[in-house]
């Protein structure tokens, strides 16, 4: 408005503070600044600066109101060209651009007049300097308690630790200490047996006449009594005059002790014995759990995978169903190969052996040729002997791969060792098989060559 561009163009002191005036003080350094400059805002009423009894709450919002201060001062009489002189209408627009352009120079220059006597003001304000102190103190104060807790934290840690460590070391030497002591205590009772031994010897021999194989029994005697009891002996000896009294006495005591070792013998033999009854007890009444068609099915493959003639074969099948989640002992395993093997048993479960483990039908004559090879495994398990194949019934990979076997361990090897390395690199086939190959070649090439 006209009145606004008047008041504008009037006298006014644009000067700010740039330090407090100690003879003033700060609000009367800053106060009348503010005051005067608030005649530009277009916002009211005005916050005023207060002093150092006004509320923070209230400072702060005065700090607020003059960081954002919104002025209505007009720069107008900066104009470069007075738009009354505009011929036209474009040329009047261009005029209040170039004005425009020269006002907003001036505006931004009183922007930043009135945010820097803002900032000088925050700045030595003791009020703020007060609060800001008091918030650096708080942190100070919080960051040297988490420190002390820390520390504190740590040195009981370290107390705690170092008192564990000692406590160790002291039961360590205690037990040590404790150690020596009952070491030195079996020394000294050892040579306190051996002292008293010697002394009963030597009482025996002076008082008693005893033959060779009494005084073996003697010694024998001697180291089995414990040193109190060789004591009781040597006084109760010792105290005897007569010589016939003297023999009496020790064979006695030498019938006595031998007695007492034939009733211990016989004591832990009477005790094995039911512990070995009890525990057949156990084993016979002990009925194992029943089999499942998995189990069935894991069974049949097992005696497939492993063919008769092979070391270990009843070991390896036990191992396959227990790696396959199955537990069962290598009796449990003979002895349903037996029970599978009497009648039609298995015959009758072959089909479904093949359904359910394998996922699959099984045709009835591999269930029959199944059926039949378990049959023939039962039976030889039962007569305590596995099937042996025939040393012929070699193919051309296994002979070509016991003749490579041959070449790689030489007979320099140990003769048990170097068959068994045979073994191993032909398949399917045993160290007996190997060993029995070997020697139906070797006759077959004596008999060629006469």
């Amino acid at each position: 408005s006209k009145r606004r561009q008047y008041d504008s163009t009037l006298d006014f002191d644009d000067s700010i503070p740039e330090e407090v005036d100690e003879t003033l003080g700060f609000y009367e350094t800053f106060g009348p600044v503010f005051r005067s400059n608030a005649r530009w805002s277009t916002r009211f009423p005005v916050p005023e600066l207060g002093n150092e009894t006004t509320d923070m709450s209230k400072v702060h919002k005065f700090y607020d109101f003059w960081l954002s201060f919104d002025s209505w001062r007009d720069f107008s009489m900066h104009d470069e060209y007075n738009l009354e002189d505009a011929e036209f209408r474009e040329e009047r627009r261009w005029m209040e651009r170039q004005n425009q352009r020269v006002r907003k120079k001036y505006v931004e220059a009183e922007r930043r007049r009135i945010m820097r006597l803002a900032e000088l003001a925050e700045k030595f304000d003791p009020r703020i300097r007060a609060e800001r102190e008091e918030r650096e103190n708080k942190k100070r104060e919080e960051k040297e308690r988490r420190a002390r807790a820390k520390q504190e934290e740590l040195e009981e840690k370290q107390r705690k630790e170092e008192e564990k460590r000692r406590k160790l070391e002291q039961e360590q030497a205690e037990e040590a200490e404790k150690e020596r002591l009952l070491k030195e205590q079996r020394k000294a009772d050892k040579q306190a047996a051996k002292t008293l031994r010697q002394r009963f010897k030597k009482s025996v021999q002076a008082q008693c006449k005893l033959d060779k194989m009494e005084m073996e029994d003697l010694q024998d005697f001697c180291l089995a009594l414990e040193a109190e009891r060789l004591q009781e002996l040597c006084e109760s000896l010792e105290a005897k005059s007569a010589a016939d009294e003297s023999d009496a006495f020790v064979r006695h005591e030498m019938a006595e002790a031998k007695k007492r070792q034939v009733e211990e013998q016989e004591r832990q033999e009477r005790q094995r014995q039911e512990a070995r009854k009890r525990e057949q007890k156990t084993s016979d009444t002990k009925e194992s759990a029943p089999w499942t068609t998995e189990e069935l099915g894991l069974l049949a493959k097992g005696l497939q995978k492993f063919p008769g003639g092979m070391g270990g074969r009843w070991n390896l099948i036990t191992r396959f169903l227990n790696d396959s989640g199955h537990q069962r002992t290598e009796k449990e395993i003979v002895e349903k190969t037996k029970e599978l093997s009497e009648g039609q048993s298995l015959r009758s479960m072959g089909s479904k052996i093949g359904q359910d483990s394998f996922q699959a039908p099984a045709p009835k004559a591999k269930a029959k040729a199944q059926a039949a090879q378990v049959q023939e495994e039962g039976k030889a398990a039962e007569n305590g002997v596995e099937k042996k194949e025939d040393a012929a019934e070699w193919s051309a990979e296994q002979q070509q791969a016991l003749e490579k076997a041959l070449q790689r361990h030489p007979a320099t090897l140990d003769k048990n060792e170097r068959w068994k390395l045979i073994a191993a690199d032909v398949p399917g086939k045993t160290k007996g098989q190997c060993v029995e190959r070997f020697k139906f070649l070797r006759e077959q090439l004596s008999k060629a060559k006469s």
